[in-house]
């Protein structure tokens, strides 16, 4: 039950990166955003190693 928990807190913390990464994109801030991409893919696989 545990690992459940934090997999599904990693996962709501890669869609909150994915939401800035796009928010970045919008404002032509593409360095930010490629980053917040990257971190948000990081932690959508770190949620899949968990569970």
């Amino acid at each position: 039950m545990e690992n459940l928990r934090e997999g599904l807190r990693w996962l709501d913390q890669a869609k909150a990166d994915l939401k800035t990464a796009r928010d970045c994109l919008k404002n032509g801030n593409f360095y930010a955003s490629a980053f917040f991409s990257q971190q948000a893919a990081e932690k959508g696989f770190e949620r899949a190693s968990i569970l």
